[in-house]
């Protein structure tokens, strides 16, 4: 039984795991050399470590004590680390992490915006979440992803 959880600053080893794992199984573009070692920092376990002391929020998604998916937003509105382990995919449980950490967001003072930087794969996930890319597709440090936005309207943020 998969059960859903706030993560706390044990699990940053498996966060980072996961999220090291799975990026690099599901990416659809190949990062540079120097894309995949920026990714190995920022996602590093002293990374998530240090993102959760600073104010980060994550939940979890766990079977059998092993951490299967994961969300991170930054200051209530900036999506970070959205990641589901291969094996688990297409059922929902990217989708109920959103919505916990959607809802925390919004209890939390967030005025209804959300941001990301998609990856190409993830992009038809966010879309259906209703954001809306902001851009072109950018490579940064050699990073790929797509900005994307979205605004939630008064019936979501209510929670109705």
């Amino acid at each position: 039984m998969i059960q859903y959880r706030q993560a706390s600053i044990s699990d940053a080893t498996a966060i980072s795991t996961l999220i090291l794992e799975t990026q690099d199984q599901f990416s659809a573009e190949k990062f540079s050399p120097e894309g995949e070692r920026l990714l190995a920092q920022i996602c590093s376990a002293e990374a998530i470590e240090g993102y959760l002391q600073s104010g980060y929020i994550y939940f979890v998604a766990e079977e059998n004590a092993a951490i299967i998916g994961v969300i991170g937003v930054r200051d209530h509105r900036h999506v970070e680390h959205n990641f589901v382990r291969g094996d688990y995919h297409r059922q929902g449980i990217s989708s109920q992490l959103w919505k916990l950490a959607r809802e925390s967001c919004l209890k939390q003072g967030n005025d209804g915006e959300f941001e990301l930087q998609a990856s190409t794969f993830a992009i038809p996930v966010y879309e259906r979440w209703g954001f809306v890319k902001e851009g072109e597709k950018q490579d940064i440090g050699g990073i790929i992803f797509t900005p994307m936005r979205l605004k939630v309207g008064a019936i979501a943020k209510s929670g109705v």
